[in-house]
């Protein structure tokens, strides 16, 4: 069938081949009327499908909603089961920590004498002799210098003390003219050849020349006094070594001025250490100060140095705490014949300690900190839960030693946490205690060393 579509402005028809009414119709108006069909078996299929899905919702309700009610119901008696069963937790006995222990500490190694030499008299360096790393022997010469002013000075004074010895040797001379004719008047006064003014005259003049002679004997020390205070000037022209040691430092260099002094402002010429017995300076902290006392055997090694052991002693100890740190400060005098410990090396001492009364240990696990400090929960014979405040002495990394608060045979309990508070009873089940271990040495980390020139013994030439 063909599709006829009419020329009337007013009404205008659409045909489709597959059926005979006219399915859309344009009315005047501009509104379209589309009539629907539906056919019975299309009705009858969705309501199937619709009557399908709610069944399966249904059904899917009551499962889920059953399953709910099952897990409530076993999570409530798991619950309640829980609250009425106390908390499973481990339990150790303290021990008494080991007698004897390896206290280890870092350590400053620092050369037995050393001093820094300044100048003691102004000029210039003539020649330097040795340098940094050369063995030097007490009163070699490191250095020389050239004072012209000094010198000048020197010979001045010199020609000085020469005219003082001069004019004392003149009134040595008038002295003795006055004595001689003191002594004439004196004769000649009880027979009236001279009068009484004529002899306290002569009494004047011989007191005036001795007391001129004295002068000039005091101007005779005063410029032989500086004459010897120059000389003694000039003797520092060579710097000389004050000890045996080796020169760790030089400051100077050919024409270098000079400058008699120690002030910040004043250029240092060299630094001398002698290492042959080294200061190693340790320090200790307030828990363990009572373990170390003077003369005890202490450990030193370097890392740099391995295989190598150096054996000291506690040579004196401060006796009194740095209130920064809360460490007390102990020099430990180590030989070091070989040279081998450099001064400013980083060492770690290793003190064998003994300890009458040994304090009580508890794994680290068993320590709680609040805000009251360090406590443990101790498990009493009514397997109930008391957390005590206790004092910590020496930590140990895995255990812990415990200096008051605990008693010997309590047993503490491990891993608390905070759903056990103090009153609560527990269901304990003891495990054993490791052993104390044994002393072993601990490297402790540290900077770099800055290496040193070795010592010698040969000296470097004059420059």
């Amino acid at each position: 069938m063909e599709a006829h579509l009419p020329h009337d402005p007013a009404t205008r028809e659409t045909t489709f081949p597959n059926h005979h009414a006219p399915l859309a119709t344009v009315a005047d108006n501009g509104h379209s009327r589309m009539p629907v069909h539906y056919s019975s078996h299309t009705s009858r299929n969705v309501t199937v499908f619709a009557a399908v899905i709610a069944v399966a919702l249904l059904v899917a309700f009551f499962v889920v909603h059953h399953f709910h009610s099952n897990n409530a119901s076993a999570l409530e008696t798991a619950t309640d089961q829980a609250i009425g069963r106390p908390v499973p937790v481990d339990v150790v006995r303290v021990q008494r920590a080991s007698a004897e222990g390896l206290l280890n500490l870092p350590g400053d190694a620092r050369s037995f004498y050393e001093t820094t030499l300044f100048g003691r008299t102004n000029g210039y360096i003539r020649k330097w002799l040795v340098d940094i790393g050369d063995g030097v022997k007490e009163n070699q010469v490191l250095a020389e210098i050239e004072t012209p002013e000094l010198d000048d000075q020197l010979r001045e004074t010199k020609a000085n003390f020469a005219q003082l010895k001069a004019q004392a040797n003149v009134a040595a001379t008038n002295a003795q003219f006055a004595k001689v004719s003191y002594d004439r008047w004196e004769a000649a006064a009880p027979e009236g050849a001279v009068s009484q003014q004529e002899r306290d005259e002569k009494k004047a003049e011989l007191d005036s020349a001795n007391a001129k002679l004295e002068a000039a004997k005091a101007d005779i020390n005063l410029g032989e006094a500086q004459v010897q205070r120059l000389q003694t000037l000039e003797k520092f022209k060579e710097v000389v070594a004050p000890f045996d040691g080796v020169i760790t430092q030089r400051f100077i260099d050919i024409g270098s001025l000079v400058t008699a002094g120690s002030t910040t402002n004043t250029t240092p010429l060299y630094t001398i250490s002698q290492s042959d017995k080294m200061r190693v300076f340790v320090e200790v902290p307030q828990p363990v100060m009572e373990d170390i006392h003077k003369g005890m055997q202490a450990t030193v090694i370097a890392r740099e140095l391995p295989g190598q052991t150096f054996t000291g002693e506690v040579d004196r100890t401060a006796l009194a705490l740095d209130p920064k740190s809360r460490t007390m400060k102990v020099e430990v005098l180590v030989p070091n014949p070989k040279l081998l410990l450099l001064p400013g090396m980083y060492v770690e001492v290793s003190f064998e300690t003994s300890r009458t009364n040994a304090p009580l240990r508890v794994p680290a696990a068993a320590m709680n900190f609040g805000p009251s400090g360090a406590q443990v929960a101790v498990v009493g014979k009514d397997q109930r839960i008391t957390f005590r405040p206790v004092t910590i002495g020496r930590d140990m990394g895995d255990s812990v030693e415990i200096s008051s608060g605990l008693s010997d045979n309590d047993m503490v309990a491990l891993n608390v946490g905070s759903q056990v508070a103090s009153g609560d009873q527990v269901e304990a089940h003891v495990i054993e205690m490791a052993a104390p271990p044994a002393p072993v040495r601990k490297m402790i980390p540290h900077g770099p060393v800055t290496a040193a020139v070795p010592p010698t013994t040969g000296g470097t030439p004059a420059r």
